[in-house]
């Protein structure tokens, strides 16, 4: 049984978060992990609060010249940093001082990530998604044909979006923010976690915990839209307003575990999905194919597969055509009715 009544840098707890901290830091961290993190996260504040003096621990070491000391003197580092909270956590400190050696092990192990420079772009090409690790314990998941630059700053962590879907589980540090540039927008973020996509001058945000501001970069002042789990935002750039609706943030999200949810899209979106998912692009014949409305789950296994049941479950005829795979619109499948005149 978890207790609810210990200090987050004392007894089991400071434990329990040192083990999870250390845990999803490596590339073996599975989405199971990550729910089960979740469910540990929620079962008691005092979890939540020592996850918490981690996270702002690990940012207190500053990054690379701090990680490299880790690696040569880890109990020594991690005194120092704690000496200079001292002050705030004196009845903590022998505790905090074992967990902070335990995450210093981590690093000499190479369980933590590497520092590179302060800016660096991460990219995946059509069929490739990509797991990263900031620094900061901050972690994206890159979806396929996706493209976004990371600078980590003292006072704040910035990312900027082109054209790309990525998942945030954004670590906890209040004192800097997550602000994310994508197209005309501006999301910010302190800890959370969010599926971001930005497609086709198409900004698409859903939460899945936590609370996300989106604001326009450019233009007259107001107050933000803000965010919370189950909720989604779609903006189409250029335009003044978005649409805020309630949404379940596991369709969002489905993508990461092979999976493409569509409730009533047009087939010139799928299409797009798959020509990012897979080497062969894909594309509809024409604009009625294009403007077909398409829903349903389509698991990514192969693309020969995904076609065969995109086939057998839409009025969708496919054909290879030359370098690329054109879908058309079956003769059985419904017409717009013609808004001609006789």
């Amino acid at each position: 049984m978890i207790r609810t009544d210990e200090s987050p840098t004392t007894g089991g707890v400071a434990e329990e978060a040192a083990s999870w901290f250390a845990r999803l830091q490596g590339e073996a961290a599975s989405d199971d992990d990550w729910r089960a993190f979740e469910r540990w996260l929620l079962a008691s504040p005092a979890n939540a609060q020592a996850y918490e003096c981690l996270e702002g621990l690990w940012v207190d070491l500053d990054y690379a010249p701090r990680t490299r000391e880790l690696g040569r003197r880890p109990l020594l580092t991690a005194r120092r940093c704690l000496d200079r909270r001292r002050g705030a956590r004196r009845a903590g400190l022998g505790a905090a001082v074992s967990v902070a050696a335990g995450l210093a092990m981590a690093v000499g192990a190479g369980l933590w990530p590497s520092v590179g420079a302060s800016t660096q772009t991460y990219a995946t090409a059509p069929g490739e998604t990509r797991k990263i690790i900031l620094a900061d314990g901050s972690h994206i998941r890159l979806n396929a044909a996706s493209r976004l630059t990371v600078t980590l700053g003292r006072r704040a962590r910035k990312v900027r979006m082109a054209d790309a879907e990525a998942a945030f589980n954004v670590a906890h540090d209040p004192g800097r923010p997550f602000v994310i540039s994508v197209g005309d927008r501006q999301v910010s973020a302190v800890g959370t976690e969010f599926n971001l996509r930005h497609r086709n001058d198409k900004v698409t945000l859903a939460v899945r915990r936590g609370v996300v501001e989106v604001r326009a970069v450019d233009g007259p002042g107001g107050e933000p839209t803000r965010l919370t789990i189950g909720q989604e935002l779609t903006h189409i750039e250029g335009e003044v307003g978005s649409i805020l609706r309630t949404s379940d943030p596991d369709a969002a999200f489905a993508w990461t575990i092979g999976r493409l949810i569509y409730r009533n899209q047009p087939l010139s979106e799928v299409a797009a999905d798959l020509s990012r998912r897979f080497a062969v692009p894909v594309r509809t014949a024409d604009a009625e194919a294009a403007a077909l409305p398409f829903s349903g789950v389509l698991v990514t296994d192969s693309q020969q597969d995904v076609l065969s049941r995109l086939e057998a479950n839409a009025p969708v005829r496919v054909e290879r055509a030359g370098s690329a795979i054109v879908l058309y619109r079956r003769d059985d499948a419904p017409r717009k009715p013609s808004t001609s005149s006789s």
